[in-house]
């Protein structure tokens, strides 16, 4: 079963992105008027300890998803390394599935109480320290809990993701985040309203998972599957043997996430430890902002990787070129016209809103906007990489997150570069190797230069406007 990506598909896609910014933009100056910066910079730092802890993941998300899209393909059998091609269309081998959706339950179950340990632990120390005590932000304590738990059921229903995605059902996993994104809008506005300060980000993002995982179930589990799986059992031993299939390449790929988490994100947590709150908040608010724009830039990406993972095991080259680069193309126009408007107008507008908290001085925007670029443009081949049930740049990456995390620090403390030592220390590492390679070996892969793949998604991107133009 080839996987295609429709109309809907896309238009869904695009509206979840709309809806997630505008609704972003609808809060976000509420809380740079309403929270004081040192609030705006514990957000902040409370998000990317988030980000830490959801490494434990350790990449099982994205390989049960990719697993679940071979099995939906016809695959029979699952392998550790590449994938079993078919080009039979063979059915769906329901017995498998139903083994996997379960070993994805039973993975995560465990996962998510490891993370609500290590967050209270590690993590409470961490923001006591930042927060002088819990003292420096009223209440702080509850708020760092409160997320604890927010977190922690996140983790518990992110099998969800891979279900859905995995199935090729993005428009229905989309619908599944809007919906959540409502809910999370309507009790922010409404609590920052009554001045529950930060307190009402965090009770928001409470509720969100709750949400996502009534719609994503009722969505995934139709009647029809229900049917085709409901007399079926798994064993203990079926559930490890799979999960160690999976855990395979998960390690690898949960390896090149504490890499890339190190590459884009370590600067966030170190600076907690030497720059003042309001800084972070700064740096933090060009984060959030730049980070809208890769996820609008890179949506096409993303409703594509389950028809790529497809064509993988029908072993379709030319489809594969054509949609990728079409993909690659999408991502690189979007992105430079977003950052374009974002350094023109981002501290303008923030002081139309009233904000407390401004952008950082125009080189590092533009610093910045070039390294998240670059980064992404080459995490989009990187992931191409990945469809083959292959992860070539563990080690590049690890090198790179290892590298970038000592020089941050010494710069920070050695140095009075402050914001700069976080984007200067990872725009040179990055370009040192990983910006070039892994675009340069999936061009060798289709036996094109780079300048000829995206000449292929450029005529790809004009033929799909072209059609679109012609429905209208």
């Amino acid at each position: 079963m080839e996987l295609k990506i429709g109309r809907k598909d896309l238009i869904w896609g695009y509206f979840a992105q709309f809806f997630s910014i505008a609704s972003g933009i609808l809060i976000l100056p509420i809380i740079l008027k309403l929270l004081s910066p040192e609030e705006i910079g514990l957000n902040y730092l409370m998000l990317t300890i988030g980000v830490l802890v959801t490494l434990f993941d350790f990449g099982f998300a994205p390989q049960f998803g990719r697993n679940i899209t071979y099995i939906f393909s016809g695959a029979q059998n699952l392998l550790k390394e590449g994938v079993e091609q078919n080009t039979n269309n063979l059915d769906v081998n329901y017995k498998l599935l139903f083994v996997m959706i379960e070993s994805a339950k039973f993975l995560y179950k465990r996962l998510s109480l490891i993370i609500l340990t290590l967050l209270l632990t590690f993590g409470s120390a961490y923001i006591y320290e930042i927060t002088d005590g819990f003292s420096s932000v009223k209440n702080s304590l509850f708020i760092w809990l409160t997320y604890c738990v927010s977190i922690y059921f996140n983790m518990y229903f992110a099998y969800y993701s891979s279900l859905l995605n995995g199935r090729g059902m993005v428009t229905e996993y989309r619908k599944s985040l809007v919906y959540s994104k409502i809910c999370y809008t309507i009790i922010a506005l409404l609590m920052l309203f009554f001045n529950f300060g930060l307190i009402s980000i965090v009770i928001a993002n409470l509720i969100t998972p709750f949400v996502v995982k009534y719609f994503s179930h009722n969505f995934f589990f139709t009647k029809e599957l229900k049917e085709k799986i409901k007399y079926f059992h798994a064993t203990k031993e079926e559930k490890m043997e799979l999960i160690e299939i999976i855990w395979h390449n998960a390690k690898k790929l949960g390896l090149v996430y504490l890499g890339s988490f190190a590459i884009t994100k370590v600067g966030m947590f170190i600076a907690g430890l030497f720059l003042s709150l309001d800084t972070i908040a700064s740096y933090g608010l060009m984060v959030q902002l730049v980070s809208l724009i890769t996820v609008v830039s890179t949506t096409i990406s993303t409703l594509y990787q389950p028809r790529i993972a497809s064509l993988r095991i029908l072993n379709s080259k030319d489809d594969l070129l054509n949609d990728f680069s079409y993909t690659v193309v999408i991502f690189k126009l979007l992105f430079l016209l977003g950052a374009f408007v974002f350094v023109l107008l981002g501290n303008p507008i923030l002081h139309l809103v009233g904000s407390s908290t401004t952008l950082p001085s125009l080189p590092i925007l533009i610093l910045y906007c070039l390294i998240v670029f670059l980064e992404t443009n080459h995490s989009l081949f990187s992931s191409f990489l990945v469809t083959n049930n292959e992860i070539p740049f563990v080690k590049a990456t690890l090198i790179a997150g290892g590298l970038i995390t000592i020089f941050t620090y010494l710069l920070l403390k050695f140095t009075d570069l402050g914001l700069l030592s976080i984007v200067i220390v990872p725009f040179v590492i990055q370009l040192i190797y990983n910006n070039w390679k892994w675009p340069y070996i999936v061009c060798d892969f289709f036996e094109i230069n780079y300048l000829k793949f995206n000449f292929i998604g450029a005529l790809n991107m004009q033929n799909q406007i072209k059609k679109i133009l012609k429905r209208q």
